[in-house]
């Protein structure tokens, strides 16, 4: 057991104080703040905010204090193609009814998973697991996909943002304390050997409680709409009615099963060329279960190119906080001077950041751009949902080394994969454990 020495302090002490640009670090930070103190102005002026492929400049959107991330980005993917289609501009389809339906689905999905728990004890590790967090705002490509294939979309401007999606701190506590509750009564009924018959009636008593909730928070979901819109030469179009389903089926020219996830992980016991799911991270019973394909990042940079040269962007998941600099929206692993300011470095490789969980996907945005030098990626551009105040109107810069630390995974259409990519996603997964740092928030 080591203490720490009085002795040892008073030489630590001593040492600190003879040392100025310490010192000079200590005021700056102790006024500024630790990141306005130490950013490296020479690397953000060397990021201009030009690319060589340029794909997508839509205004960017503001998911605000809510954790609705891979909706926002997974939206803008869908509405750049409706757009590209059908010649509008700065359309925008309604995170919340997509987020209306996930809250549904997690509470559904929860419950599942409660029964099939029900004869494990409360201290049991997977019970105490779903009960900490019953559901959560986080997400990933497939758990989008299986609510649009189900539930459609809809414009933005039939289900609205409300100050329960704008900060979702409140919703999320209070359905997490009652789908708590509602696990007791499941739990009870399995273990006093209650028919399925009874238990499917109180799961939709339960599930119908819970869409009120959500109505009342977010809206109704519309059923039947009709959306009317003039396009860039100011022409007239309408739908017609259409429920949501037949709106995205017939407005969105784009077929989600073409697209597979791919994910950077190097070391660490997992594989390239292998393919990998994670136990018991859906949203929909029976829904698709996430795959990912781990490939080296040279090949994962390979599609992203391929895709953006195809007029296409490209989404994508990382853990955003990690070297970025908000205000000029950079992400680069030279933005902080740790060295030199606090005698210190940060980071470890990218597999062992993942297992002692430094680092993990946090993040979902969209790559809309790339520059090209001797056909050599340098820098990506990517559109957030922060609202247009960071960066370049809420866009941000990614230099290609922060890419390959910090980018976990992506989403391509399967025509980029070759034969031996394509054959490798096919094969049965590795399922992950559920509490694996890969899990997206």
């Amino acid at each position: 057991m080591v203490q720490i020495d009085n002795e040892d302090l008073k030489q630590v002490r001593s040492e600190f104080l003879d040392t100025p640009k310490y010192r000079n670090t200590q005021n700056a930070v102790m006024k500024n703040g630790i990141k306005k103190s130490i950013t490296n102005q020479s690397e953000i002026n060397s990021h201009p905010f030009v690319f060589s492929i340029d794909v997508d400049s839509n205004k960017v959107l503001n998911q605000k204090q809510s954790g609705r991330c891979w909706d926002f980005s997974g939206l803008n993917f869908i509405r750049y193609h409706i757009e590209k289609e059908h010649h509008i501009k700065d359309m925008e389809l309604s995170p919340s009814y997509v987020y209306f339906y996930d809250k549904l689905e997690k509470g559904n999905y929860f419950y599942q998973n409660i029964i099939n728990t029900a004869d494990r004890p409360l201290s049991d590790r997977l019970v105490n697991w779903l009960l900490t967090t019953p559901q959560q705002d986080g997400g990933d490509w497939p758990l989008l996909t299986n609510l649009i294939e189900k539930y459609g979309l809809v414009p933005n401007e039939l289900m609205p943002e409300t100050k329960p999606a704008w900060n979702t701190t409140e919703i999320n506590r209070m359905y997490n304390r009652k789908l708590d509750k509602d696990a007791m009564k499941l739990r009870d009924l399995v273990n006093n050997n209650a028919s399925d018959t009874k238990i499917k009636s109180v799961i939709r008593q339960l599930n119908q409680e819970n869409y009120r909730v959500l109505s009342i928070c977010f809206g109704t979901p519309p059923e039947k709409f009709t959306y009317e819109y003039r396009d860039k030469n100011k022409k007239y179009h309408t739908t017609g009615e259409v429920t949501p389903l037949e709106f995205y089926k017939k407005f969105a020219d784009i077929n989600l099963d073409d697209y597979v996830e791919l994910m950077n992980l190097p070391g660490g016991g997992y594989k390239y060329n292998q393919t990998y799911g994670i136990e018991l991270c859906n949203n929909v019973v029976g829904g698709k279960n996430i795959r990912y394909l781990n490939v080296p990042m040279h090949d994962m940079r390979r599609m992203v190119i391929d895709q953006l040269k195809d007029d296409e962007p490209v989404w994508f998941a990382c853990d955003v906080l990690q070297e970025w600099n908000n205000p000029a929206g950079l992400l680069s692993l030279k933005v902080y001077d740790w060295k030199r300011s606090f005698g210190i470095s940060l980071g470890k490789d990218k597999a062992t950041r993942v297992q002692y969980r430094e680092s993990m996907p946090t993040h979902a945005m969209l790559i809309c751009g790339v520059d090209l030098h001797d056909n050599e990626p340098t820098k990506w551009k990517v559109q957030n949902s922060w609202g247009d105040k960071p960066g370049h109107k809420g866009y941000f810069i990614m230099d290609n080394s922060w890419m390959d630390q910090y980018t976990y995974n992506t989403v391509v259409n399967k025509k980029y994969l070759t034969d031996t990519e394509r054959a490798a996603y096919e094969k049965a997964e590795i399922n992950l454990p559920y509490w694996t740092a890969m899990l997206s928030d």
